[in-house]
């Protein structure tokens, strides 16, 4: 093997070797959430062991052998520019500290667009109260679970959900929006979920903070819907979640 083998083989050996290692920072760091389902970590880690493996056999597996000398000059310009589009990526996802996708992912869709409806449908008579949880409804999750199961009729039950604020020109006083992500495999088949919320006073959290909102399932007419409310008694800021996405089945 000669000296311009060696070089690509140890290249090649960093390259995987380091996405090895971006994978286990996230596992440890707990941010691979902000990346993929939980549902794919086995495969997830099975991917950075065999990354790993195939790092250690090119360093010490006696290199590239289909690595040529003919017209150097072309393949070392191909070798350099494949390897900044690798490097730089790897940086950053070692480097950088990911975050939840937030409002700015909407790329300016409507809030009113993404408002969770009931079903059509009568609202329930004053005195009629749907079934009960089978726990306390204690984030987004239990909540659209509930809702799954009660509809409508869930209307007066307590309820505590966490999500992103969200203002827009669509909403009225005292309204806003209350946002979360569910994602199928990865960020990138995020869809947005919106509950609205009637908060408890004028004084609205900044957008884009993440806030646990404490109230009772309500409806509200608007344009022929009747949307999931949150009448809220108590709004309060609350750092981001360790696990910011909802699960593929909301």
């Amino acid at each position: 093997m000669n000296a311009r083998q060696r070089r690509v083989s140890w290249l090649r050996a960093a390259l995987l070797l380091g996405f090895a290692a971006l994978i286990a920072k996230l596992f440890i760091a707990g941010e691979m959430v902000k990346y993929m389902a939980p549902a794919l970590d086995p495969l997830t880690a099975v991917t950075g062991v065999v990354m790993a493996a195939m790092g250690v056999l090119e360093l010490f597996g006696g290199g590239s052998p289909h690595v040529h000398d003919d017209e150097p000059e072309a393949s070392g310009m191909e070798h350099a520019l494949t390897s900044i589009l690798i490097v730089v990526p790897l940086a950053l996802g070692i480097l950088v500290t990911p975050r939840a996708l937030g409002a700015g992912a909407l790329g300016g869709q409507s809030v009113a667009d993404l408002l969770l409806a009931y079903a059509p449908g009568a609202a329930p008579a004053p005195a009629t109260r749907g079934p009960a949880p089978s726990r306390p409804i204690a984030d987004t999750a239990d909540l659209l679970a509930y809702l799954e199961q009660a509809g409508i009729a869930g209307v007066g039950q307590a309820v505590r959900a966490t999500g992103l604020a969200l203002h827009d020109g669509s909403l009225g006083d005292r309204e806003l929006a209350l946002l979360r992500y569910s994602i199928t495999h990865c960020v990138a088949d995020a869809r947005p979920i919106a509950l609205l919320v009637v908060g408890p006073g004028d004084r609205a959290p900044s957008a884009d903070q993440w806030i646990e909102v404490e109230g009772v399932l309500a409806v509200r007419e608007r344009e022929g819907s009747q949307l999931v409310t949150i009448a809220a008694s108590r709004i309060v800021a609350v750092p981001e979640p360790p696990n910011p996405y909802l699960g593929a089945q909301f």
